[in-house]
């Protein structure tokens, strides 16, 4: 493809983001996961090393989102958004392009643009469709000729992801391996492989960025195979939740739209595995060569399948959906017949109102517009203006009167479990390196925290007792039993008003 057509696909990538980002860039703030982000790519900013001096997903994301506040000269929320949205762009154009391999339709590339733009969802996970979307591209352009330097540059990609994600990287490995056996078994077996070390030798080229971390960073190699080593043997990678199918949504106690919404998700989360399947096993047994963009957007949904059922909730499965709605986009122009252009777009608009019913309704400006009793206000954090509703407003409220009421020079302030976005709004640096205290926790590193709370002379704790996901075993006083037992012998309870029930306002008892 020219170079031409890649600025018209990256042109309409910028132009949907955009007005997404207009509409609700400054609408709303995620306390928890958001900030989980926020929070860490303002430490690596200041010269923290991801992972090793705080709790962290995969490094390079925030260095990613760092290299952009530098550029920004601003580490505000809105500047988080934007780092995240410009790699959005780039993803979403890559998707454009496996599109237009089968269309020179413009119109019908922007309508599928649109429902691969809402379902690029939440915002501060954009990450991960935008590489998925990348990864079906990469596998494409190596579908349609086997070249040497489509093998590296396969490989530079898949090692690129694994910096951003390493979970990322093994479903790219996995994607690409299922791709080389189908170029095996279908296309060529000719220096295989070599070719497959030299495709090795590109994931080795983009993931070194990882391994001079590994190199130069005292302890980071050791921290993160410890690491590895507790999530191999507690056989956990997330909070799994139950898969919402169909068959179990409650029509009951929900309205119209609700149940559609419902109902859409379930569908969505039976498509996913069907279609990827499906398309996967056909292409490696049918005699008949498959076309490549359906054939890479197909494995690469192999994989991602994973990520949706891993915690089947519809963050999660909008993480993972971009294979599916580029698979359903793409076979729809494959439809023949006087009509086949009118069920394209018949199809295409039925996948924008499940789109739009589903996770368009989650999206923080339909949040804002459908809210009863204007419940949205102006509200200034880090010194930007936000729209977000009156209930956070006034609880980051409460928790800013707290540090300034209580916090006195040289005492610092500990919040936990899930309120980690406070840390920035704040201004503060977490005394633990723990700021998203989610999993049971062994009992030596609870006194290594204990430990860390004494050294960094926390004297103030905000503290939730949180049944996530309904769940009393992840409540804080489960997951973390020895530091709760610290904080109830050696904290007294302080009687402030304007915290959830669930929370509650500690000072250290004074020897």
């Amino acid at each position: 493809m020219n170079k031409m057509t890649w600025l018209i696909a990256f042109f309409i990538s910028s132009t949907l983001v955009g007005i997404l980002f207009l509409l609700e860039g400054n609408v709303g703030i995620n306390l928890a996961d958001e900030g989980y982000l926020w929070y860490g790519a303002i430490q690596t900013a200041m010269g923290d090393v991801p992972f090793l001096d705080f709790q962290s997903y995969d490094p390079g994301r925030y260095y990613w989102v760092a290299l952009w506040f530098h550029i920004f000269g601003d580490t505000s929320i809105l500047a988080l958004r934007a780092a995240l949205a410009i790699f959005q762009i780039i993803g979403l154009t890559f998707g454009l392009m496996v599109i237009r391999k089968m269309t020179k339709s413009w119109l019908f590339i922007i309508f599928a643009g649109v429902i691969m733009v809402l379902w690029m969802y939440p915002r501060h996970k954009l990450f991960e469709p935008s590489i998925s979307m990348i990864g079906i591209y990469m596998i494409m352009f190596l579908l349609e000729k086997q070249s040497w330097s489509r093998y590296l540059l396969g490989g530079l990609f898949v090692g690129i992801a694994a910096f951003l994600g390493v979970n990322h990287g093994l479903y790219m490995v996995i994607s690409f391996s299922i791709a080389i056996f189908y170029i095996w078994l279908k296309i060529d077996k000719d220096k295989t492989f070599k070719k497959i070390l030299l495709w090795g030798s590109g994931v080795v080229i983009g993931y070194s960025p990882m391994l001079l971390i590994y190199l130069t960073v005292p302890g980071y190699f050791v921290n993160f195979m410890n690491a590895v080593k507790e999530l191999l043997f507690s056989g956990k990678t997330n909070l799994h939740l139950p898969v919402p199918w169909p068959w179990k949504i409650d029509f009951t106690l929900l309205n119209f739209i609700e149940m559609m919404g419902q109902l859409s998700i379930g569908i969505f989360f039976l498509l996913v595995p069907i279609f990827a399947v499906g398309i996967g096993l056909y292409a490696c047994i049918s005699k008949k060569m498959i076309n490549p963009a359906i054939a890479a957007a197909s494995f690469v949904g192999l994989s991602y399948t994973h990520y949706a059922f891993d915690r089947a909730d519809l963050g999660h499965l909008a993480q993972a959906i971009e294979p599916l709605i580029i698979v359903i986009c793409l076979l729809s122009l494959k439809l023949t017949g006087s009509k086949r252009y009118l069920k394209s777009a018949i199809i295409l608009s039925v996948l924008l109102l499940f789109t739009l019913i589903s996770v368009g309704r989650m999206h923080p400006y339909f949040q804002k517009i459908t809210s009863k009793d204007n419940k949205y206000i102006t509200y200034k954090v880090s010194n930007i203006d936000l729209s977000i509703d009156v209930h956070t407003a006034s609880l980051i409220d409460r928790v800013k009167e707290i540090k300034n009421t209580y916090v006195l020079e040289g005492e610092n302030l500990f919040i936990a479990p899930h309120w980690p976005t406070m840390y920035p709004i704040l201004g503060l640096k977490s005394p633990l390196w723990d700021i998203y205290m989610l999993f049971p926790e062994t009992a030596y590193k609870q006194l290594k925290m204990i430990e860390e709370l004494k050294r960094q002379n926390v004297a103030w704790v905000i503290l939730g007792d949180i049944s996530l996901d309904g769940r009393d075993d992840l409540r804080f006083q489960n997951t973390h039993p020895l530091i709760w037992e610290y904080f109830e012998n050696s904290f007294e309870v302080i009687m402030v008003e304007g915290l959830p029930s669930n929370y509650k306002l500690l000072h250290i008892i004074s020897e």
